[in-house]
């Protein structure tokens, strides 16, 4: 997927980065990945948010005060990105920049069901 606003930032093995500031993100894959290979990399996201919740939840144990806060808010934001990606659903209009895509749930199931 390349182009000349989408330049490759760096590489490491197989994994190509391309960054740039953004409020969305999302991850494309050549179509030769294996059904196992699409549904871990599928996975991973929501599983990622899902750990992060809980390190944080459990950093939010050892603190107090401000840092307690902080770390709390962060544990909220991060399962509350659990769950918007994981819930199977093509997001609405006024999702903004993710209108109309699917949710890494939504693309699970179906890689699971092929």
């Amino acid at each position: 997927m390349k182009n000349k606003n989408n330049k490759e930032n760096f590489s490491i093995g197989r994994i190509h980065f391309h960054i740039q500031w953004s409020y969305i993100g999302f991850v494309y894959w050549d179509k030769d990945l294996s059904k196992r290979q699409k549904a871990f990399a599928l996975a991973g996201g929501p599983f990622m948010s899902l750990l992060l919740a809980l390190i944080f939840g459990i950093i939010t144990l050892v603190f107090d005060g401000e840092l307690q806060t902080l770390f709390g808010w962060t544990t909220t934001f991060n399962f509350i990105q659990f769950i918007v990606t994981i819930i199977p659903v093509t997001y609405p209009r006024w999702m903004g920049g993710y209108n109309g895509l699917q949710s890494d749930g939504l693309q699970l199931i179906k890689v699971l069901k092929d």
